[in-house]
């Protein structure tokens, strides 16, 4: 399928400015046009099963090799053998405007051909108003079976067909109606897909599209059993997401009933129109097409309208875009898959620079050679001096390459013409230079590649512009040669891959804590490793000091790297237990140099003294590495308040109690016993034996007598110098009762309380020089029953 001028109208007309041409890689074997004095051109060519070729398109004459005109445009089809000698032609139509623009020949040898019809007479009949989709059956020989149109009130045309695995066939193009043969409409032209039947039976059809104009343009089956449509787009709405601005590359991929699986935009802000797609082997697509856009999926513009062409995957995604052309304006309307493995394009350039290398003048058809990443191979324009251009391409049988479209010249590649614009086939031979720089390739490291292409009588020119028959090559990249031999220019790319182009990494000696690890992973995917301790896993994990190295070994490729370890070692300080006696201390020692300490209660010094039981912890900071250290301190108590007296009493006997579950006892008196009766005073002690623990305690017990000091003499003088006469108790006293009597009997004094004194006075007197006897009665309280004691003597006054 190929674009016809009278199309362009609809999608607003291409610029017939001033082409360019190129040296060519490929000779012409024969150029023939065909026509009558008016208008011809070819929008599709296909190679028939005898080896010809059938191009169609329209013709607008009656004359020289026509014999017929209906009006206006009719289909043409022109059948030529091998070697482009006219074998028959044939003029299908009405008296309107009848283009076709693809054809597929049928499996019993004649053709099925589409396009679009406006007339409603002659050859059309069944036209449900405005421009159809016609489908013309012809024989082998071109005779007309039958014709059927399909559409509705408003304009419909075919610009693909493609046979299908089921045996029938595929039409796509564009519908503007909503009625008759189409089912819906989503505003303005939407794509249409027909699927028909070897005899015209319309199976089914769908639209797709947005409010604005939506043009299909190709399709071709996938090998899923859907299809996938391409054209142009300048909605941004209904099934159309993502519009870029103005027209977009437009790809829709349906199932195989021809619903919608998924649909994506390709573009920039300009415009982008796509007329061709072939599939590849990975379920993918390339788009063939123009563009005048800078940006979005744009990767640069050479000059007004480009070549461009895409790449996508099998859901759509975008793998490469690459544009070719001059600076003035080249539009690209057919692509080819190539048997090896690369592609042609085919359209028109107005003028040579870029890579475009020649030009004849006007327009000249435009051929580009290019691999599957998009990496142009060689270019060739061919045509006269006036405007000419191809509109589909293929591949021959024979390996070599045949175009049509039109042509006004009558010079150069053109052996004549006829009036006007005439059908214009040329059948090229194979490449008459290749050059191979070898299939992509992985060396070692440090391995170097010469990169030659085998061919002495050329001139080259190397992707880093040296100019040598050879380049040097030594790391990671992509390569390219371009080579002219007598005016061809042709391309070959090369990707070179080092293995370990970035060494083996164990990374730089390091110091871990201690208790970490560290993985040391080279990921070099389908490499063999040999640690240093003979192991053979892709990873090894260190987890103690030492040197560790490896040896890598992928493809014959070897490289080695080595790592040293070293681990930050915080020595625990304390045993896990410790045992404390009772009015002991334990000092609990962290010191390590250069580190940073946190107890469990806050505290920061590195040492911590313990005197009770409990968990103890510390937190050892060295240079970022951290341990915890903790210690359980059991603790034995001893027993408590042995010697609850100091003061014993005439008659009294006192009970010291040692008792201690599991201890053993000594006695100052050499008693094993737990308890000890003292009767008298004297001085006390006992040792207390608990699980290798030794308590002592030891007491002076007193005479009760002791417990108060009584002065016997005063001299209340009033010189201050014991001017009074007071008790001073040195025990816990109560129900204190003192009396002091002459020598006749009398009370003198009386107190209740051992801080009262007497001042010497009797009855407001001065009492007598002498000796006078005191009585005082209390309550001792000695850590026991309280003891009622009595003390007499006397006390003298002196004055």
């Amino acid at each position: 399928m190929k674009v016809h001028p009278l199309l362009l109208f609809l999608l607003s007309l291409l610029p017939l400015t001033t082409f360019s041409q190129q040296g060519a890689c490929v000779k012409v074997q024969w150029s023939e046009n065909y026509g009558g004095f008016y208008n011809e051109s070819a929008n599709s060519l296909l190679q028939t099963t005898d080896g010809g070729f059938l191009a169609i398109g329209y013709s607008r004459s009656d004359n020289m090799m026509l014999t017929q005109n209906n009006g206006k445009s009719d289909f043409w089809i022109v059948k030529t053998d091998s070697l482009g000698n006219l074998e028959w032609q044939v003029s299908l139509g009405g008296s309107e405007d009848d283009i076709a623009s693809d054809a597929v020949q049928t499996p019993d040898g004649g053709y099925l051909v589409v396009g679009g019809a406006v007339s409603f007479d002659a050859d059309v009949s069944g036209n449900h108003g405005g421009e159809d989709v016609w489908v013309v059956r012809l024989n082998a020989s071109g005779t007309l079976q039958w014709a059927k149109t399909f559409g509705g009130s408003a304009n419909e045309r075919a610009e693909a067909i493609e046979p299908t695995a089921d045996g029938n066939y595929l039409l796509v193009g564009y519908s503007q109606s909503s009625d008759g043969d189409v089912g819906s409409n989503h505003g303005d032209f939407d794509y249409w897909l027909l699927k028909i039947s070897g005899n015209g039976t319309l199976l089914w059809e769908k639209n797709y599209g947005g409010s604005n104009s939506d043009f299909g343009f190709d399709v071709k089956q996938t090998t899923d059993g859907g299809f996938l449509l391409a054209g142009s787009t300048i909605s941004n709405n209904g099934d159309v997401s993502d519009n870029n601005g103005f027209y977009d590359y437009w790809v829709v991929k349906t199932d195989a009933e021809g619903n919608l699986l998924w649909e994506k935009n390709y573009g920039g802000t300009l415009e982008e129109r796509a007329y061709s797609l072939c599939t590849t082997p990975d379920g993918g697509a390339i788009i063939a097409g123009t563009s005048n856009s800078t940006d979005a999926d744009i990767q640069g513009n050479i000059g007004s309208y480009d070549f461009w062409l895409n790449r996508i995957d099998e859901n759509g995604n975008l793998l490469w875009s690459s544009n070719f052309g001059s600076p003035g304006e080249d539009r690209a309307f057919s692509v080819a898959p190539l048997s090896n493995g690369r592609f042609l394009v085919a359209g028109f350039t107005v003028s040579d620079g870029g890579q475009v290398s020649n030009h004849f003048g006007s327009q000249d058809a435009w051929i580009v050679q290019l691999d599957i990443d998009g990496n142009f191979i060689w270019e060739k324009n061919l045509g006269g001096t006036k405007q000419d251009r191809f509109f589909s391409i293929v591949q021959q049988s024979n390996g070599g390459y045949a175009a049509a479209g039109h042509s006004f010249s009558d010079n150069y590649d053109l052996p004549g013409n006829f009036g006007d614009r005439d059908l214009w086939i040329v059948a090229l031979s194979t490449d008459s230079a290749d050059i191979d720089l070898g299939p992509d390739t992985t060396l070692c490291a440090n391995d170097a590649l010469v990169l030659q292409t085998g061919i002495d009588s050329a001139s080259f020119l190397w992707s880093d512009g040296s100019t040598l028959p050879f380049l040097l090559v030594s790391t990671n990249g992509s390569y390219w040669v371009e080579i002219n031999q007598e005016g061809c220019l042709i391309r070959d790319t090369i990707k070179v891959e080092y293995l370990f182009e970035t060494p083996v990494g164990l990374g730089t000696d390091t110091t871990l804590c201690q208790g970490d690890s560290l993985l040391l992973a080279p990921d070099i995917a389908g490499a063999d490793y040999q640690w240093q301790d003979g192991s053979s896993d892709s990873i090894f994990w260190v987890k103690i000091p030492g040197r560790y190295w490896v040896r890598v070994v992928k493809d014959g490729c070897e490289q080695r790297d080595s790592i040293e370890v070293d681990f930050v070692s915080i020595p625990p300080p304390f045993p896990p237990a410790a045992f404390l006696c009772q009015g002991e201390q334990l000092l609990l020692d962290a010191s390590q140099p250069q580190a940073s300490y946190l107890w469990h209660d806050g505290s920061v010094a590195p040492q911590y003294t313990i005197n009770g039981p409990g968990l103890y912890w510390v937190r050892t900071t060295i240079g970022g590495c951290r341990s915890t250290d903790t210690v359980m301190v059991d603790f034995q108590p001893g027993p408590d308040s042995i010697f609850t007296s100091d003061y014993i009493c005439e008659g009294q006997g006192i009970w010291f109690d040692a008792s201690f579950p599991g201890a053993s006892y000594l006695w100052n008196n050499g008693s094993t016993l737990p308890r000890l009766k003292a009767v008298t005073p004297g001085p006390y002690s006992v040792e207390v034996t608990v699980n290798g623990c030794l308590f002592k305690e030891a007491t002076l017990l007193r005479a009760c007598e002791e417990c108060l000091y009584i002065p016997n003499i005063f001299s209340p003088n009033g010189d201050g110098i014991n001017d009074v006469f007071r008790t001073f108790p040195a025990c816990d006293l109560t129900d204190y009762h003192q009396r002091i009597f002459d020598r006749w009997g009398n009370i003198v004094f009386e107190s209740f309380s051992p801080n009262q004194h007497w001042d010497g006075n009797f009855n407001g007197q001065k009492a007598n020089p002498g000796t006078y006897i005191y009585f005082i009665e209390y309550l001792l309280h000695n850590n026991q029953q309280p003891l009622p004691q009595m003390q007499t003597g006397t006390v003298t006054i002196i004055w």
